[in-house]
């Protein structure tokens, strides 16, 4: 879905640039497309969003725009934006840059589609969109990281068949997913801007907490049984011994006992990326099947519709001995 934005006269527009190289000659020579390349109409989200391959002039122009200003060196010395997001500027702006929240949103999406590396270090306000001459401020954000961290970037970009699955996603752009889901989607965004695994270790085993937790008690046997589930409803290779592991390096980051290196008697260390990195592609998977299908969302709404999806076997209740009163 590909159309061209000929209607569109200068005016405002904020800009996302992705930095990141596209498929090699052999993935192209196989059939694989980026979502939107040199020469193509933009790919249409919204009336007001769209993704757009810029020329080279413009590509680093942004990126210039961007990029910190060194005295006698330039960080842009070359167009290196693979594609852009684009969005309108909305009239009547109660707060500065506010429109850039939709766009940041729409990426965040895009996320849970294939996992990407575009973020805020290149986010920028082009005041006259279509003309060559027209000044570009960079829109600079605090309190986040500007980056994300990607734990697997062999493929750092959306494909053509990705837009069709963003297209869908759209609605959650003004829809309110349910508490459940919302905060695993919080701390899947969250995971991806941060750097150390170790923080994003705990924030996955949070997210799934969010998720599947329906009582205080037996959290670890709740996130192990569950979790297995949905890996074997997802065909993604996790074992209850691998996420007893999980469970127990969330432990000892979580109360600041040891860092991920020094708990190599739980897990060696060449086991925590490739453990990592099922863990996040399945809170990823789930994620996106939730947004996609509202019943499969739905069992994970209330404890009610997830005791019932997804049973544990709860060890029976201790019995407890009573006071005797005088």
């Amino acid at each position: 879905m590909s159309v061209a934005v000929s209607s569109l006269v200068p005016e405002a527009v904020y800009v996302v640039l992705h930095m990141a190289n596209g498929p090699g000659r052999a993935e192209v020579e196989a059939g694989a497309r980026v979502i939107v390349e040199a020469g193509q109409a933009p790919f249409r989200i919204t009336d007001d969003m769209w993704m757009e391959r810029f020329d080279k002039e413009l590509g680093h122009r942004i990126e210039v725009a961007c990029s910190p200003a060194h005295y006698n060196i330039s960080d842009a010395g070359y167009d290196r934006h693979l594609y852009a997001f684009v969005r309108k500027v909305p009239s009547g702006e109660k707060s500065k840059y506010e429109g850039m929240s939709e766009l940041a949103g729409l990426i965040a999406l895009s996320r849970l589609v294939n996992p990407t590396s575009t973020a805020d270090r290149y986010c920028a306000r082009m005041f006259r969109y279509g003309d060559p001459n027209s000044p570009i401020e960079a829109v600079r954000f605090f309190g986040v990281s500007p980056d994300v961290s990607l734990i697997d970037g062999r493929r750092d970009w959306l494909s053509a068949g990705d837009g069709e699955t963003l297209l869908k996603l759209v609605p959650w752009l003004t829809a309110k997913m349910h508490n459940r889901v919302h905060h695993a989607y919080w701390n899947h965004e969250a995971a991806l801007r941060s750097y150390y695994l170790d923080v994003k270790w705990t924030l996955v085993v949070s997210a799934f907490e969010a998720l599947i937790n329906t009582q205080k008690d037996f959290v670890n046997l709740q996130f192990r049984e569950r979790v297995k589930q949905l890996a074997d409803h997802f065909t993604i290779s996790m074992t209850m011994d691998e996420l007893r592991k999980a469970y127990d390096l969330r432990s000892g980051l979580v109360h600041a006992q040891k860092f991920l290196f020094e708990q190599e008697t739980v897990l060696p260390k060449d086991e925590h990326v490739p453990l990592y990195a099922r863990l996040e592609t399945l809170l990823r998977r789930t994620l996106l099947e939730c947004l996609l299908d509202a019943k499969f969302g739905d069992s994970f709404r209330n404890e009610a519709s997830i005791d019932s999806r997804w049973p544990v076997k709860f060890p029976p209740p201790r019995k407890g001995t009573r006071k005797k009163h005088p």
